[in-house]
């Protein structure tokens, strides 16, 4: 089970620029390299993607072990009062997925107080947000974190309980409906009984998190007004069912919120996996 929280899971430049300097906040920029030397939030540690991913892996984005993740947060200078925000490009909506997929991996790990910044470097500078070129030196830490062993499935569990969760692909709804060809994926269509929930509505075209009211009647529309089974969330690759999870559960405050990491990726590599395609059920 996650910690409970007491900052918002998304935060304002103005929220950000207020504590910039506190003591206990740690920035992360998960931009790459060229882009966090070309200038990032002052003090924000260098912290890319590929930080928290496993080093070895058949999925295109695999999930870390539970030493490599208490590697990676410990290695950015984080413990288990720290406060953390990431920060991302905020350009598309694969790299504001990016961000709230590292958020969640901090979360994942029993990290409570963990934000994204809404609009990413996009909006901390539009905003009139200083930037900085100084690569920022953390100072390592050992962390000790009990990751939430409920928070992802895998193809088994998700096989034997098909009938028993409310299943959400998080793709574009061409690729849901198999109108084209995902290319995270071997076979058209989705999952029997997936609803389309696409991430990338969670977010407005200038990159900014669509008001907590819009996005509760979005997945309302989409689940029903009490859905009361377990949520699963899947996509292509991971990163956009994890920004689904995160949203749902950090936001919106579903309880009980997991993600079938091996996405469609996996499940279409499979022959005997069932697929759906050219319906919406």
């Amino acid at each position: 089970m996650t910690t409970s929280r007491s900052i918002p899971p998304f935060v304002s430049p103005d929220w950000l620029d207020s504590r910039v300097d506190d003591p206990g906040l740690v920035v992360l920029d998960v931009r790459d390299a060229d882009a966090y030397e070309g200038g990032h939030v002052p003090g924000a540690v260098h912290a890319p993607m590929p930080r928290w991913t496993a080093a070895d892996g058949d999925l295109l984005v695999p999930l870390p072990s539970e030493r490599e993740l208490r590697e990676a947060v410990g290695g950015v200078g984080i413990t288990g009062s720290s406060t953390v925000v990431v920060v991302g490009a905020g350009t598309d909506a694969y790299a504001l997925a990016d961000a709230v997929t590292v958020a969640d991996r901090l979360r994942y790990v029993g990290l409570s107080d963990v934000a994204v910044l809404d609009g990413g470097i996009g909006r901390w500078t539009d905003e009139g947000g200083d930037l900085e070129t100084t690569l920022t030196e953390p100072t390592p830490t050992a962390f000790e974190g009990t990751v939430d062993e409920k928070a992802f499935l895998d193809k088994a569990d998700l096989s034997s309980r098909l009938e028993s969760v409310a299943l959400v692909d998080a793709r574009r709804p061409e690729d849901y409906f198999g109108a084209t060809q995902s290319p995270y994926a071997e076979r058209a269509g989705h999952i029997p009984g997936a609803t389309c929930l696409p991430a990338p509505w969670i977010w407005t075209d200038a990159g900014r998190v669509r008001p907590k009211e819009e996005l509760a009647a979005m997945v309302e529309g989409a689940l029903g007004p009490e859905p009361s089974a377990t949520i699963v969330t899947y996509c292509g690759a991971s990163p956009f069912s994890i920004a689904w999870r995160y949203v749902l559960r950090d936001l919106l405050g579903y309880g009980d919120v997991r993600v079938y990491h091996g996405a469609a990726e996996e499940w279409s590599a499979d022959p005997d996996a069932p697929v759906n395609r050219y319906c919406w059920e």
